[in-house]
């Protein structure tokens, strides 16, 4: 009988799909391969790679002595070390001459000047969505904000609303700027009713996907009828939230997208998908 299971075994294993690799969009490889678990059932693994070239500048000479021929038991390897017969420590720098300290203290003084000139020089950041713009010009402010104010407890001030000075009627005001902010408050209305009911709020993404890989996941079946997506990230660390906003052309498509993926599986997640709820009055 063992013999027989061996051999079925065995053929089972030779029956298995050859890997597949797929190039993704964003440079990644997704490598599907098959294989057999301790019950004999095939299982599907799925490998996601990113390849990353990096560029090591060496004096000209050390480049040329890693190419020498290696003797001896090394005979006939590949040039650098082979790490079954070789053990590799950290770098140990010759410092020559007695200022090597004053060298290495303005070293690490022009690093850290480079360092503030790098922080002075980065754009403009979203605190809601991460985006690079103004946080009073975010597209997703009157849906991002209500989940920051009902964190925090604390509503944050609005530019658009009028301030107690601004409301106080001391003067003559002119017909054409009489109810101007009524008028201008009832039309953002409208249309942040509008965006709202074709915007979805997504939950419970796993933080390590970015919006590349969500989108091409997750969203591709629905990629030429969505206006914009957000991706929720944290102003500090740049990861994600687990919160993704989807805009998408009307709110019968946004049904049918919700409809398709509300509890659907996702990286060890559950996604969650609902309407974006609009913002508390203020």
């Amino acid at each position: 009988m063992a013999e027989v299971a061996r051999s079925n075994w065995a053929d089972a294993e030779e029956e298995l799909p050859s890997p597949e690799v797929i190039e993704n969009k964003d440079g990644t490889k997704t490598i599907i391969s098959y294989r057999l678990n301790d019950a004999g059932k095939k299982v599907k693994v799925t490998q996601k790679i990113k390849e990353i070239k990096i560029t090591e500048k060496v004096h000209p000479d050390v480049a040329r002595r890693k190419k020498w021929a290696k003797f001896g038991a090394e005979e006939g390897t590949a040039p650098g070390p082979d790490f079954r017969t070789t053990q590799v420590g950290e770098p140990v720098y010759l410092r020559l001459g007695t200022q090597w300290k004053v060298i290495e203290k303005e070293a690490e003084e022009k690093q850290k000047e480079e360092s503030k000139k790098a922080s002075v020089g980065q754009g403009i950041r979203c605190r809601l969505c991460g985006g690079s713009h103004f946080t009073s010009k975010c597209p997703f402010k009157d849906t991002l904000g209500a989940d920051i104010e009902n964190a925090s407890g604390t509503p944050e001030p609005s530019a658009a609303s009028p301030t107690p000075e601004l409301t106080k009627t001391t003067g003559y005001i002119a017909p054409h700027l009489r109810n101007r902010n009524k008028d201008e408050f009832a039309e953002k209305d409208l249309s942040v009713e509008k965006e709202e009911s074709s915007t979805l709020r997504f939950t419970q993404i796993n933080e390590n996907i970015d919006e590349q890989t969500f989108r091409d996941e997750v969203l591709q079946r629905f990629e030429r009828v969505i206006r914009r997506v957000t991706l929720v990230k944290n102003r500090e660390t740049g990861r994600s939230k687990g919160v993704a906003y989807v805009e998408f052309d009307t709110p019968e498509i946004a049904q049918k997208a919700r409809d398709a993926l509300d509890g659907r599986g996702y990286h060890s997640l559950i996604l969650r998908v609902d309407f974006s709820k609009p913002r508390a009055p203020r």
